[in-house]
């Protein structure tokens, strides 16, 4: 059933880049609206894996795909001046599920996939703990996606060491040596840096409780729905390692019932919240899918936005403002297709009307003026009071922003 479903959610996902292109090049060009897309690639590997010769074949593309990805997000991250943060590991480290899978067909391209899973984990994720850790700009979507990092590194991790069936024969003896003396050792310090994760990201929810108590329900919200799945995932990988690897007596009984109370925690609690993010997101799926823009003003595109002037002038480990990206996608919202009732067929809008872009949930239009000043700020410039700034409003703002094309 869920390779059913998967397969649906990626046939969908092409058929909008096919039919609605201009839809999905605008949410491409953002680092903010681009970031879950590495997603559909990771469920388009685990849900043909193992599909006979057509099933090898979409895993082929779902890791080719992903890989352009990843070269094309970072490109347009620098391009941006945006800094690492969780709302990455989608579209980058991500690209460790495809190389697990694409492993079974293909073990050196695996390999050189899981290098590259790596690499970026170890480039990434020391910035994404200090930002997580020191940035209260941060929205909690994206703090709990944190644990996500390691995770899918110490996964990917486990196939590394396993022999290909080239091998018919391996030399057992070396084998196990370099499992005892590199591969395990690895495996500690991945699973170490996977708690780390956890840690990070229940202090992140902590810390933004009150954030997340004023929210709607959004799509950004699918993002408390895999991690904590993946983060168990990552947990029964280092279990077996330790089963598999470590000599019996090494291991402390202690640690392994630990490590199987946790694990089984992780996988109720997780379920738990997947399905729990899957009724919600059901529910709301029409309000999302049917929107009604007649009676809205239509935001500005991306280069007409207040802040397209100021969307490159980049992040910082600890800054005082949110991203100018993220401030851009609010002010010029979501380009949708809708049905034109008076002229009877569909057109391009852009719209406020769906709550998310992205991992991030969309500002109230207090909060957006606060930190636009606060980006003007940073920049060297003057704080400007706009009209209503002082009025309280936590809700979505449908009305047009005031041009500040003054400031």
């Amino acid at each position: 059933a869920c390779s059913y479903i998967g397969g649906v959610s990626v046939v969908l996902f092409f058929a909008k880049a096919v039919w609605c292109w201009r839809v999905f090049i605008d949410e491409m060009s953002s680092p903010t609206t681009a970031s879950p897309c590495g997603l559909i690639f990771m469920t388009m590997a685990l849900s043909f894996v193992g599909k006979g010769e057509v099933g090898a074949m979409l895993v082929i593309v779902a890791s080719f795909l992903h890989l352009a990805l990843v070269v094309w997000f970072i490109y347009m991250s620098m391009a941006y001046g945006t800094m690492s943060d969780p709302s990455w590991f989608a579209n980058t480290i991500g690209i460790g599920l495809c190389a697990v899978k694409i492993w079974f067909y293909y073990p050196l391209s695996g390999h050189f996939l899981i290098a590259i899973t790596l690499i970026m984990t170890f480039l990434f994720y020391p910035i994404c703990l200090i930002r997580v850790a020191l940035n209260e700009k941060m929205s909690a979507t994206i703090c709990w996606m944190n644990m996500m990092g390691p995770a899918v590194s110490l996964y990917s991790l486990a196939i590394i060491m396993e022999p290909t069936f080239q091998q018919e024969r391996p030399d057992i003896n070396h084998f196990q040596t370099v499992q005892r003396s590199i591969y395990l050792p690895s495996m500690t310090c991945l699973f170490v840096l996977c708690i780390v994760g956890m840690i990070s990201s229940l202090h992140g929810l902590i810390v933004r409780w009150k954030q997340i108590a004023r929210e709607e329900f959004g799509p950004a919200h699918a993002a408390y729905s895999f991690p904590l799945l993946m983060h168990a995932m990552a947990v029964q990988s280092y279990r077996s390692s330790l089963d598999f690897f470590a000599d019996a007596e090494e291991v402390n009984p202690t640690l392994k019932t630990a490590l199987h109370a946790y694990w089984v925690a992780l996988v109720v609690t997780g379920t738990m919240a997947a399905l729990l993010c899957i009724i919600l997101y059901l529910a709301f799926l029409p309000s999302w899918v049917d929107v009604d823009t007649r009676d809205e003003v239509e935001p500005p595109p991306p280069d007409e936005t207040s802040v397209c002037d100021w969307v490159t002038y980049g992040e910082s480990l600890i800054q005082p403002y949110i991203s100018p990206t993220i401030l851009q996608a609010n002010e010029s919202g979501i380009l949708i297709m809708v049905y034109d009732y008076q002229n009877g067929w569909n057109d391009l809008v852009r719209t406020r009307r769906i709550p998310a872009f992205g991992f991030e949930p969309m500002m109230g239009r207090r909060m957006f003026n606060r930190e636009r000043n606060a980006l003007k700020l940073s920049m060297g410039g003057q704080d400007v009071i706009q009209e209503g700034d002082e009025e309280d409003d936590d809700i979505c703002f449908d009305n047009e922003i005031e041009n500040v094309s003054a400031v």
